[in-house]
C-alpha cells in the first residue's frame, strides 16, 4: 500500500514542470496585452515625424497673404559727383501674396529735395513732393538653399509736387512723368517680416528730363523693413 502511494507521489511531482511549460506557452489574454495611446498633435500643420505640413495655397486665409511694410531712400547715398544734391524718401507700402513667391502692391511716398537749380551760380531749388508706386516683388525661392532671400522688384511711380522753390521764386502744382524702375534685392524670406535692401535703375530717368528720382540719379538705394 505504502508503495503504491509513493509511486503516485512520484509521478504527480513528474508532471508538475509539463503543466507549468503548457501554461507559459499559451497566448497571451487580451487584457494582458499592452495598450498604445495615439496621441494627436495640438498643431494641425505638423505631421507625425515633426515636420510642417504644407498647407495648400489657396487654403491660406487671406489676412495671412497681406503684407505691410516701409522702404527709405538712403539719404547718405544720395550725394553724387560734388553736387551737393540732398534727398531722401519715405514709402509705407502694403501688398498681397498672389502667389507664394510673388507679392503684388501699392505706396504712397513723401519726397523731399534740394540742389543746384541751375539759373544761377548760388541758386538752389528745393522740392516737397507726394507720390504713389506700384510694385511686384519676386522671390527667387528656386536659389533660397544657396543665397536665400534675393528677390526681384519692378515698379512704375509718379509725383506731384507740394511746393516748389528755387532762385526766382515759388511754385506749386507741377506733376512730373511716370518713373519706370527694375531691380532686385536681398532681404527677410518671403512671406516673413524683417530687412530688405533693394538696388534699382530708373529706366527713364535720363531719356525723360520730366521725370524724377529721390536719389537724384539713375540709381536708387532703398533700405525697408516688412513688418508683416
Amino acid at each position: 500500500m505504502i508503495r503504491t502511494i509513493l509511486a503516485g507521489l512520484v509521478l504527480f511531482i513528474a508532471t508538475i514542470p509539463a503543466a507549468f511549460s503548457q501554461i507559459d506557452s499559451l497566448p497571451p489574454r487580451t487584457s494582458d496585452r499592452p495598450v498604445i495611446i495615439r496621441q494627436q498633435p495640438l498643431d494641425e500643420n505638423y505631421r507625425e515625424d515633426g515636420e510642417e505640413r504644407e498647407i495648400p495655397w489657396r487654403a491660406v486665409p487671406f489676412k495671412d497673404k497681406l503684407r505691410y511694410g516701409l522702404n527709405v531712400t538712403t539719404p547718405s547715398l544720395s550725394f553724387f559727383g560734388g553736387s551737393s544734391i540732398f534727398s531722401f524718401d519715405v514709402s509705407p507700402m502694403a501688398g498681397i501674396r498672389v502667389t507664394p513667391t510673388t507679392t503684388a502692391g501699392l505706396g504712397i511716398t513723401y519726397s523731399y529735395y534740394t540742389g543746384p537749380d541751375g539759373l544761377t551760380v548760388k541758386g538752389r531749388e528745393k522740392l516737397s513732393l507726394f507720390g504713389g508706386r506700384v510694385f511686384v516683388q519676386q522671390h527667387l525661392n528656386f536659389i533660397k538653399d544657396v543665397v536665400p532671400g534675393l528677390f526681384l522688384w519692378g515698379e512704375a511711380e509718379q509725383y506731384q509736387v507740394l511746393s516748389y522753390r528755387n532762385s526766382q521764386g515759388k511754385i506749386n502744382g507741377y506733376q512730373f512723368d511716370p518713373g519706370f524702375l527694375i531691380g532686385g534685392g536681398y532681404g527677410a524670406p518671403v512671406g516673413e517680416k524683417g530687412f530688405q535692401i533693394t538696388l534699382l535703375y530708373h529706366t527713364n530717368y535720363n531719356s525723360n528730363p520730366n521725370t524724377y528720382s529721390s536719389s537724384g540719379s539713375p540709381l536708387v538705394i532703398r533700405i525697408g523693413w516688412w513688418f508683416k
